[in-house]
C-alpha cells in the first residue's frame, strides 16, 4: 500500500477546516408574523431589518397564517419571537377560543409596540352606511388560518347588536384574502387592521369606508366577551383610508411575544434594540411612529413578561 504524505499546505488546509468546524456559529434570530400585506408582516420585517442590523445578527421574518399558526410554532421552537395582539395571546395562554384544548402557557411578552386598530370595511360604492344595513349581506367569516380576525368580526357584529345569524357568512382563509374578496365583489363586508398595506391598496383600487361602531356599555361588554383587552376608540376623519369622518373602531395592544425558554440575554438585547431604534423602525414601517418606549413594559397586562425584558425596563425606570 502506498504512503499518503501531507504537504505543509495540506496540513494548513486541514487545520483551517477544523478551526472552522469548531468556531461558534453566529446566532440567527427569527420572528413569526401574519401573511404578507398585513401590519404584522410589515412590522416584523422592520424589526428583522433594524434590530438585526443593530445587533449585527441575522434576523429573519417568517410569515404564517395568523396567531393560531404563529404561537404554536413559536412554542415549538421554530422561531424566537412572534407578533400578535393581546387578545390572541390571552386566548392562546388560556387554551380557549381558536386555541380550545391547547394551552400555550409558556408564552411571554417581550414588548408592547403600538395599538392595533381594527375597522369593519365595505366598498365606498355600496349602499351600506351602518351596521344595521349589513343584515342579509355577505360578511367574511371563519378566517380559517387567522382566527383572531374572526373574533374581531364577531365582536364588531355583537357590539352593534348583530350576530352571524343576521348576515350571510362567507368563509375565508385570512384577513388579506377577505379584503381582496371585498375588492373583487365577493364580499359586502370584512374587518382588518386600518393601517394594513392591503387596505391602502383596496382604497386605491375601488374605494372603501369604515362603519362606525356604537360606543356604549353594551358594545364594550360585547368586546370584553369576544376580544378581552380590546376597547372602542374614536379616531378623527382622514386618520386612515376609508375614514371620512370621526369613526369608532376597535383598538387593542399589539405585542412582541417570545417563549419562556428563550434566553434572557437574547430578549434583553432585542427589547433594548427596539426601544433605541424607534425612528429607524418608523421609517421602515409607519405603525412604529406610535411606539413609545415608556409604554413597552406594562405589568398590568394579563400575560407575564419575559425576565429578560423586565430587566431592561427596570434598568430604564420604565417598568409600569
Amino acid at each position: 500500500m502506498g504512503k499518503f504524505l501531507l504537504t505543509r499546505g495540506m496540513v494548513g488546509a486541514v487545520l483551517a477546516l477544523f478551526a472552522l468546524a469548531s468556531a461558534p456559529q453566529a446566532q440567527t434570530l427569527s420572528i413569526g408574523t401574519n401573511p404578507q400585506g398585513s401590519v404584522a408582516y410589515a412590522s416584523g420585517a422592520a424589526i428583522a431589518d433594524v434590530v438585526g442590523d443593530a445587533l449585527d445578527k441575522s434576523f429573519t421574518v417568517v410569515p404564517q397564517g395568523g396567531p393560531t399558526a404563529i404561537i404554536p410554532a413559536m412554542s415549538a421552537g421554530e422561531f424566537d419571537f412572534a407578533f400578535a395582539n393581546i387578545v390572541a395571546a390571552v386566548t392562546a395562554q388560556e387554551g380557549r377560543g381558536p386555541f380550545k384544548g391547547r394551552k400555550y402557557d409558556s408564552i411571554r411578552i417581550a414588548a408592547v409596540v403600538y395599538p392595533l386598530e381594527m375597522g369593519v370595511y365595505v366598498r365606498k360604492d355600496a349602499k351600506i352606511d351602518t351596521f344595521e344595513q349589513l343584515r342579509g349581506k355577505r360578511v367574511a367569516s371563519a378566517f380559517k388560518s387567522q382566527a383572531n380576525v374572526a373574533a374581531f368580526m364577531t365582536a364588531s357584529l355583537a357590539a352593534a347588536g348583530l350576530s352571524y345569524d343576521d348576515v350571510t357568512p362567507v368563509p375565508v382563509q385570512n384577513g388579506v384574502q377577505a379584503v381582496n374578496e371585498l375588492v373583487d365583489g365577493g364580499l359586502d363586508a370584512t374587518t382588518f387592521s386600518v393601517s394594513a398595506g392591503v387596505i391602502q391598496q383596496a382604497d386605491a383600487v375601488v374605494g372603501i369606508k369604515v362603519l362606525s361602531l356604537p360606543n356604549d356599555e353594551a358594545a364594550q361588554a360585547a368586546l370584553n366577551k369576544y376580544t378581552p383587552g380590546a376597547s372602542i376608540e374614536n379616531v378623527p376623519a382622514g386618520s386612515f383610508p376609508g375614514i371620512a369622518e370621526p369613526t369608532n373602531i376597535i383598538r387593542v395592544p399589539f405585542v412582541v411575544l417570545t417563549d419562556s425558554r428563550t434566553d434572557d440575554d437574547t430578549v434583553y438585547e432585542v427589547v433594548k434594540a427596539i426601544a433605541e431604534n424607534r425612528e429607524k423602525l418608523a421609517a421602515s414601517a409607519g405603525d412604529f411612529k406610535a411606539l413609545d418606549p415608556k409604554l413597552m413594559g406594562q405589568s398590568a397586562l394579563p400575560i407575564p413578561y419575559h425576565p429578560g425584558a423586565i430587566k431592561y425596563y427596570q434598568e430604564q425606570g420604565i417598568w409600569n
